[in-house]
């Protein structure tokens, strides 16, 4: 939201950002359609109060307020209102008119948002309980309704609620409450009245709506994993490759052995960005989250993904390595059930979970570094291995990408507490290879699995 830690620069950079929400709250076409609801929800509002309540909620000091009038009445409707002023033709208009097609098109995107954000974060009091919990979600509900007007082309889909509640929620605690009159009378400098007005709970959701805009399309996520199934295919794609170069066993037990198509599980993990996959607490996410938010983000040559979907990717890899015994020994509705729960990590204390995490986001950046060569992939997947599965010795000979993406070149040796089977070409025909390496793999896999039941009855 601001691009520089120079305060002198934050007054002028939120008037600019908080602007833009104004603009778009007040336009005809971003109206949002509450009185048409039915009369028993609880977002239900008739028309005249709903249309006081929002030009109170998002009332701007007098200076500011206008010049968001006089700009509003500039705007077109049919243009990209979060397109920089710079690149923009203002001409004046007249009201538009929502026709009958786009009344229910906006009626039915209002009512699958509020299902979602009903369902958001279940048991989490910030949104479920107390006087503030309607009003709370409200709000959650007014920016991504405006948001998905904003942007046609992706739409409402779900997740974006649980991107937008985490962000909503940690805005929320560091936000505080100012009395406008009492800010501008009291003895604050310059820098302080900055700082005072960057935490000021009255444009919470303007501030939401910036940080969420600028956080899924500047990331990547909102293209990358939203946009189109031919995106999110993508990156679903370059994950399978990755898994292969630096895991080729959790890669061939997945794909070959038990044929679990990828995107049963992969596509929450990727679209949620983990977070319901790091533990029970929020706080575990935001902490992945901040880390990933401050690095800076960039292209990568060649590949037409960003840095941040690749950073995620390979924190995915990192989880499945770490369930790799349970992966392995598992049936085809065994690993699904793992994937599709995922055993979230229980933390003795805070400051494990901040060792979690930042070993976790290291090792994300040691491999997005190596991303480029395979053998070095191979390499700190092997380190890895050791790391989270000492028991499990895995070694596997290196083999390029041509040979990776052969399906004949999937064979890998497994040694595990001192039982061994080694999946490799040898002189005989192709197809009694398979036979053999599959007898010689469901032997190692009843092996290991009759081992786990038996360490499972001696702790009973």
């Amino acid at each position: 939201m601001l691009d520089s830690l120079a305060i002198s620069t934050w007054a002028t950079k939120l008037k600019e950002t908080r602007m833009v929400y104004q603009q778009l709250v007040a336009r005809k076409d971003m109206l949002i359609p509450w009185s048409d609801l039915d009369e028993d929800s609880a977002y239900y509002q008739l028309r005249s109060v709903s249309r006081k309540a929002s030009i109170k909620k998002n009332t701007l000091p007098p200076s500011v307020s206008r010049k968001v009038k006089k700009n509003s009445l500039r705007e077109r409707a049919f243009e990209n209102p979060l397109q920089p002023a710079s690149t923009t033709t203002t001409t004046t208009t007249t009201d538009t008119i929502v026709s009958g097609d786009d009344h229910e098109e906006n009626l039915e995107l209002l009512n699958n948002i509020i299902l979602d954000v009903e369902r958001l974060f279940p048991g989490e009091e910030f949104y479920h309980s107390g006087a503030d919990a309607i009003p709370i979600r409200k709000q959650v509900v007014e920016v991504l309704y405006i948001w998905c007007k904003c942007h046609p082309r992706i739409g409402y889909k779900q997740g974006f609620h649980e991107i937008l509640g985490l962000i909503f929620m940690n805005l929320y605690k560091e936000s505080v409450a100012l009395d406008q009159d009492q800010l501008y009378s009291a003895n604050y400098s310059q820098d302080e009245m900055a700082i005072l007005g960057l935490y000021n709970i009255r444009f919470i959701c303007h501030d939401l709506f910036n940080i969420f805009n600028k956080f899924v399309t500047g990331s990547g996520v909102a293209a990358g994993l939203y946009e189109s199934e031919l995106q999110l295919t993508k990156s679903i794609d370059l994950f399978n490759a990755y898994l292969m170069k630096i895991d080729q066993f959790i890669h061939y037990t997945l794909t070959t052995r038990l044929e679990l198509d990828t995107q049963l599980w992969i596509i929450r993990y990727l679209r949620l960005l983990l977070v319901r996959e790091l533990g029970e607490e929020l706080e575990t996410t935001s902490l992945l989250w901040d880390k990933l938010i401050a690095t800076q983000i960039q292209r990568t040559p060649g590949s037409g993904m960003t840095y941040f979907i690749e950073i995620l990717i390979f924190l995915v890899i990192q989880l499945l390595i770490q369930q790799k015994t349970e992966i392995v020994t598992s049936d085809f509705s065994q690993c699904l059930s793992l994937l599709l729960h995922y055993p979230v990590p229980h933390f003795a204390s805070p400051a494990s979970r901040d060792t979690y995490i930042q070993v976790l986001y290291r090792d994300a950046i040691k491999l997005y570094e190596r991303r480029s060569n395979d053998l070095k992939l191979f390499e700190y997947g092997n380190k890895l291995n050791k790391k989270y599965n000492p028991g499990l010795k895995i070694s596997l000979g290196y083999r390029d990408s041509s040979e990776l993406s052969d399906a004949a070149s999937e064979r890998s040796s497994v040694d595990s507490s001192g039982s061994s089977a080694e999946f490799s070409k040898s002189q005989i025909s192709p197809a009694t290879n398979d036979r053999a390496e599959k007898m010689r793999y469901e032997k190692l896999r009843m092996e290991m699995r009759l081992k786990k039941k038996a360490k499972q009855m001696l702790h009973q």
